[in-house]
């Protein structure tokens, strides 16, 4: 069967019409997600674009590919236009927590009030929501040319959707207690209805899906696919990661393999005719380091067209 071993093509991560570009890797775990995030954000870096990487995974593996600490704010690349940063969890419910409390202490002399909030804070809900809140920080900022997002954002972006149209209803049934609280009301849902319009912009933001030449994995990539493109949010590329390599049809062992992948992805780049069907192939070691992920990038990202800086 013939095959060629396409590559994501640098235009889908480089910001276009003025623009910033978000970029999301998602996939279910194991599938190589945070390597091609890595791999992405190095690349638009190094094409002098400030780069913000972010990821949600708790041991902030992103540090050990890129071999840097990640830290819940900001932190740059020494040298580089490359920043990462990590959404703790913790340390977004604390954040959180302490502005809603502050935001009270300004608007009611009442301490009780103040005090029975507090004690509703306290539960395992409010951690989602400062993690959510976050994760819109992120989303609409504008503080760098490209961000490039480690994790899976189907549900994120689902609980996003859900959570503006049942905040929307809530708001038509809700009495607000004063004009700034209404006020408070408003200004997070333009926030919700705004990061779903950057999501729902395929100038603005790029929905990368990475699975396995498998069937269990394809299978589950595209139920996800068929959930985000109900709410108009579209995939725009598909990254089949650990494909064996050419040479590989000439073994004896790895021959079959190899044409059954082959017969996986064909059969994968027939049904999603519109979206850019991305071969990885699986790689001799684990990529870490910048030099290891410098010859992936080659691999894996065709080279631009023109000169972006």
């Amino acid at each position: 069967m013939p095959f060629s071993y396409e590559k994501l093509p640098a235009d889908l991560l480089i910001p276009q019409k003025g623009k910033h570009r978000r970029v999301f890797f998602a996939g279910k775990g194991g599938v190589g997600k945070t390597t091609l995030a890595c791999t992405s954000a190095l690349y638009t870096a190094d094409q002098g674009f400030k780069t913000l990487l972010v990821t949600t995974d708790p041991a902030a593996h992103i540090g050990n590919v890129l071999g840097q600490t990640v830290t819940s704010q900001p932190k740059q690349v020494s040298h580089t236009p490359l920043w990462l940063v990590r959404i703790d969890p913790k340390t977004a419910f604390e954040q959180y927590r302490q502005q809603v409390l502050s935001s009270l202490e300004g608007r009611f002399t009442d301490l009780e009030t103040v005090k029975r909030v507090s004690e509703e804070l306290n539960s395992p809900c409010t951690e989602e929501v400062a993690v959510f809140q976050e994760f819109l920080d992120y989303v609409l900022s504008e503080d760098f040319a490209v961000t490039v997002f480690d994790t899976a954002p189907t549900g994120h972006t689902l609980r996003l959707l859900q959570l503006s149209w049942n905040y929307e209803t809530e708001l038509e049934h809700k009495d607000a207690f004063t004009a700034e609280t209404a006020a408070l009301d408003d200004i997070q849902l333009a926030r919700m209805h705004a990061a779903i319009r950057t999501l729902q912009d395929p100038d603005e933001t790029g929905m990368f899906f990475v699975t396995l030449p498998e069937t269990t994995p394809i299978a589950e990539m595209e139920r996800a696919m068929a959930d985000l493109e109900r709410t108009h949010i579209h995939t725009q590329a598909i990254v089949v990661n650990q494909v064996l390599p050419e040479e590989a049809a000439t073994s004896r062992l790895f021959g079959r393999r190899l044409e059954l992948q082959m017969r996986q992805i064909h059969a994968l780049q027939q049904r999603n005719a519109v979206q850019t069907v991305v071969m990885a192939t699986l790689q001799d070691d684990e990529v870490l380091g910048t030099e290891l992920l410098n010859q992936f990038v080659k691999q894996v990202i065709e080279k631009p067209k023109k000169t972006w800086i």
